[in-house]
């Protein structure tokens, strides 16, 4: 490497030489740390996040003449934009550290608002001051970025001991360099995705919760809403959840309970009662049924009419739950038919329901009475 040209035209001849000189002067970085806390750890051992972060401004100073980077590249800018010190226009710096004896902690912002335009590679410079010396580690961001959680916004936590097959991007099967460009929005939703995945593959009732989506500051009982809003969401429940048709429909009452939860702000503590209560169907349209229907189907019945309504004119709402929690191929035309055939198939896997035909009943506007 020829430490004689900058980095700049390094960069412009060759990005790989670059990135490698980039990669090179961060493995410097972590050497000089732990050779200057083993020599002083007192220096180190209660540094404040701001004096690690001009600490590490200083040993990157120190040791950029071995290195195609400059004096005027190392810029400290914590507190103004990510990362916090650019060591060139395309290259960055991003300091985190931990009181405790431990190579774990809350990162930044998936959403990365205010990183730097042109900056291309970000390293971690990751401090474990309650190690004896303080310890140091040094490796490209993303590959240190294990999972996400929610303080007041969705954040990366950092584990500096992750294999690079096991840090959050690798488990999304999404490039690090891709999801960073995306905005927002899109980002929130391919991280829900993914957990909600996560969960369902690992049988488990849980749901992503983010402030990326906009709810009640305050949480309520379900119970206590007015007759036309439980209706409004025992229909869109019908809609997103044909698990409540399931021969053993706790788990569905569960995902019913936490999207209540997550999406209104409502919490439920008898979320069967809203649709199984009150005994069999025995009656539809004045004819008595040879046998009883469970008191789902009369539920499904009476709801059915908004139930269409609501698929043939989505509002925002809907058509946001929908994408999330339909997880199977549809038709985003009609969103009705898809339904239809998702309540069919979820009828058909229950005992008690499978010689219904549902979907007659309910095109034929079937009343459950």
């Amino acid at each position: 490497m020829n430490t004689e040209e900058n980095i700049i035209t390094i960069h412009n001849r060759d990005i790989d030489e670059a990135n490698k000189a980039f990669a090179d002067f961060m493995l410097k970085m972590e050497h000089c740390f732990n050779e200057r806390s083993a020599q002083n750890p007192l220096l180190y051992k209660n540094c404040s996040s701001s004096e690690l972060e001009k600490i590490t401004e200083q040993i990157l100073i120190d040791v950029c003449p071995s290195t195609p980077f400059r004096r005027s590249d190392i810029k400290l800018v914590a507190g103004h934009t990510f990362p916090d010190i650019m060591t060139s226009d395309m290259y960055g710096v991003e300091v985190k550290s931990t009181n405790k004896d431990k190579w774990t902690s809350t990162g930044s912002s998936i959403v990365e608002s205010t990183r730097s335009e042109f900056v291309e590679r970000i390293y971690m410079l990751f401090g474990s001051l309650g190690s004896n010396p303080p310890a140091f580690k040094c490796k490209p961001y993303q590959e240190c970025l294990s999972s996400i959680a929610v303080t007041h916004s969705p954040r990366y936590l950092i584990d500096m001991n992750l294999s690079r097959q096991d840090n959050i991007f690798a488990k999304m099967r999404m490039d690090y360099d891709s999801f960073r460009l995306l905005d927002e929005e899109t980002k929130i939703t391919k991280v829900r995705q993914y957990y909600r995945q996560k969960a369902q593959r690992e049988h488990k009732s849980a749901m992503p919760w983010w402030m990326g989506e906009a709810t009640s500051v305050n949480l309520s009982f379900y119970n206590d809403l007015t007759p036309v809003l439980k209706e409004d969401l025992t229909a869109r429940t019908f809609i997103l959840f044909p698990s409540v048709f399931a021969k053993n429909a706790s788990d569905g009452y569960k995902d019913v309970s936490l999207w209540l939860c997550n999406r209104y702000s409502l919490l439920c503590y008898n979320m069967r009662d809203a649709f199984s209560a009150g005994g069999k169907l025995t009656t539809i349209d004045g004819y008595r049924l040879k046998k009883p229907y469970p008191q789902v189907v009369k539920r499904l019945l009476e709801h059915h009419q908004r139930i269409e309504r609501l698929l043939q004119n989505p509002d925002d709402d809907i058509l946001l739950d929908i994408k999330e929690y339909w997880d199977f191929p549809y038709n985003h035309i009609s969103l009705y038919s898809s339904w239809l055939n998702l309540i069919k198939k979820a009828f058909l896997k229950n005992p008690e329901l499978k010689d219904i035909n549902i979907v007659e009943l309910l095109i034929t506007h079937a009343h459950p009475y």
